[in-house]
């Protein structure tokens, strides 16, 4: 015996038609698919025609169906007679090439229309399958069919299109083909994984899921109508070295974790490679020729963020980590580093001591911690001299003078108008600072921790002057103005035609030879000593610019991407490359490379190229030591050092 699937439902109930001479009855039907059938003839358009089987017709006729591989596809078919018959009988949809399943349904739409739900194998290779379905009405048993109904049995033609399931799978556009993350012993790396469905896919329901046979990560999935968003977190317990895993995209009509009921195309490809690498790599520091310390606020007195070195990506590991001290955020959060300390201020609110803390270059320990108490704010540090500096304002304001061993040597009384100050700039034995005392700037000698001179200066947060050998240079109240270094007296000013809110701004500008580059309101700028603003150009400029090489390197278009133009007139030189997010604020420049930073990620992009050629998974305010040590500060504390050479 062949397979069937035997069902009551009543098919074509008799009604008497008077070319029958019928009467009525009420038959019972079986639905039959089977593999084998007796021969016979078809009525309708899909196959030969029998004027004894005229009377029963099919909807539609022949029959095309439209799948892809490994999916098996609902269809139907809807009879229609013009006659009935005194006798029951029963009914069987025959395949004998097993291009449909055995689940076979039949129902009564009315006395004379019935419907038999089916559906295509899922066995089907992709192409086109053609097959005949056999329609047999027997007064018996519809697999022998001895004592057929007039016509029977009726040859209805079938077409199965069959997509690849290759081609399935297009219909999820996932905006990675691969996956590689590089992380450190003991660390996370967070990757993302975004699909969109497309075509015959959408609004069917499917659950996503993303499985990963290598167990290296695991993902949190948020789903859409229209696709999904997934978050990937690395296991924090890889050993260093390379690993690779496969993740499994999943659309599923049940749990993903099982899917036993898995969309067409489903699970979808994706590689994983995770390199894990040494989180401490103290290798021995060697001094870089032409490097000095990194005093202040974008490296020097000048603010330029340069430091006067190549460097080759290739060497870069990392020398050691210190996790964020707090969940404070501290805004303008920077280091200084000289004579192989790195010098960082933690801390930042009365329930919360601060503390000036220097960190040994070579190991990466604290070696000492000077106490500013429970003040309102202490501000990033400057050095010099053997000295370090700090600002403290808010009701406790002070200028404070540590020596380099961690000794307090003195604190001068300020006041701060404004709340959160730069580093203090330094250059030689001079210390400039702003002073909400004097309304304005503050020259110290720093050997004897006096003041020489003060000048007005509007007040404002976030920015400190620079300084060269003739002038301090300042930018506040929408005026650049020059103040001589011997006494503090203006010699020019110029006012910024442009700044629509001059009385709230304050920036710091970055020398470049005589020229003052300014960066505000979306605007990069330049003044000179004439003194006239020579230039301005408007492209979503963000951050402070650096200076180097002859050119201004900038953050535009709202920090996705590093511009660089030439110094004298502004002229654009280069593009990088998009940096993938629009986070960024914090760039510092060598001869071959330029480090951009954002809240999350730093990269290294090549001057030559415009490419990003390294990526690291943190960001925040970034310096580079004589010993050639990247280091990024974040605003809650934690320090990355990074060793360039």
């Amino acid at each position: 015996m062949h397979p069937a699937i035997r069902a009551s439902a009543p098919l074509l109930m008799a009604l008497a038609l008077a070319a029958c001479g019928g009467g009525g009855g009420s038959p019972g039907a079986t639905g039959s698919s089977g593999t084998t059938g007796s021969p016979g003839s078809s009525s309708g358009t899909g196959g030969t025609t029998n004027a004894e089987g005229a009377w029963l017709s099919f909807t539609p006729n022949p029959i095309e169906v439209s799948g892809y591989e490994g999916e098996s596809v609902p269809f139907k078919i809807t009879a229609t007679s013009s006659r009935t018959f005194t006798k029951p009988f029963n009914v069987a949809i025959v395949d004998t090439s097993g291009t449909i399943t055995t689940d076979v349904q039949i129902s009564a739409q009315n006395e004379m229309t019935y419907v038999a739900n089916l559906r295509t194998s899922a066995k089907l290779p992709a192409g086109t399958t053609q097959a005949k379905l056999e329609v047999r009405l027997c007064e018996d048993a519809p697999l022998t069919c001895a004592k057929p109904l007039p016509g029977s049995p009726w040859l209805v033609p079938l077409k199965v299109n069959v997509k690849s399931s290759a081609e399935a799978a297009k219909r999820i556009v996932l905006s990675a083909q691969s996956l590689q993350a590089e992380v450190y012993s003991g660390e996370k790396a967070m990757l993302s994984l975004d699909g969109t469905f497309t075509g015959d896919l959408l609004g069917q329901g499917f659950l996503v899921g993303i499985v990963d046979r290598g167990n290296l990560s695991t993902a949190t999935v948020i789903p859409s109508s229209q696709g999904f968003r997934a978050s990937l977190s690395t296991s924090a317990s890889l050993q260093p070295g390379e690993y690779a895993s496969n993740l499994e995209v999943r659309l599923c009509r049940d749990n993903p974790a099982v899917c036993s009921i898995p969309a067409p195309g489903s699970p979808v490809i994706v590689p994983l490679k995770i390199s894990v690498k040494s989180s401490v790599n103290l290798t021995p520091l060697a001094a870089v020729p032409g490097l000095g310390s990194w005093s202040t606020y974008q490296g020097n007195a000048a603010h330029t963020g340069n430091a006067d070195a190549s460097f080759d990506v290739a060497r870069f590991t990392r020398r050691f980590n210190i996790p964020a001290t707090s969940t404070f955020v501290r805004e303008f959060n920077t280091v200084a580093v000289d004579n192989g300390k790195v010098f960082v201020v933690t801390g930042g609110a009365t329930s919360n001591p601060s503390e000036l803390l220097a960190i040994r270059e070579a190991d990466g320990k604290v070696e000492w911690r000077g106490s500013l108490g429970n003040i309102e704010r202490a501000n990033s540090p400057a050095v010099g001299n053997g000295q370090v500096y700090v600002t403290s304002t808010g009701l406790d304001s002070f200028m404070w003078f540590f020596d380099q061993g961690g000794a307090l040597l003195s604190k001068t009384t300020m006041v701060s108008q404004s709340f959160k100050y730069r580093a203090p700039t330094v250059l030689g034995d001079d210390l400039y600072s702003l002073d909400g005392l004097h309304n304005g700037i503050t020259k110290f000698y720093a050997p004897a921790k006096t003041k020489t001179w003060s000048v007005y200066m509007p007040q404002a947060d976030g920015y400190t002057v620079a300084v060269d050998a003739e002038f301090v240079y300042g930018y506040a109240g929408g005026t650049f103005s020059a103040m001589r270094v011997s006494d503090g007296v203006q010699t020019w000013a110029v006012g910024d035609a442009d700044n629509p809110f001059p009385a709230f701004t304050g920036n710091t500008p970055a020398l470049a030879g005589k020229l003052g580059i300014i960066l505000e309101g979306g605007r990069l700028m330049a003044f000179d000593r004439t003194p006239t603003r020579t230039w301005s150009v408007a492209n979503g400029f963000v951050g402070q610019p650096a200076v180097g090489n002859g050119l201004v390197y900038a953050l535009a278009a709202n920090g996705n991407v590093l511009e660089a133009r030439t110094s004298a007139d502004g002229k654009l030189q280069w593009t990088s490359e998009s940096l993938g997010a629009s986070d960024f604020r914090e760039v510092i420049v060598t001869r071959n490379l330029a480090f951009v930073s954002g809240a999350t990620r730093t990269l290294a992009i090549d001057l030559a190229t415009h490419k990003i050629v390294w990526t690291y998974p943190r960001g925040g305010s970034l310096a580079i030591s004589s010993n050639g040590v990247l280091y990024i500060l974040g605003n809650t504390g934690a320090l990355d050092a990074i060793n360039l050479q």
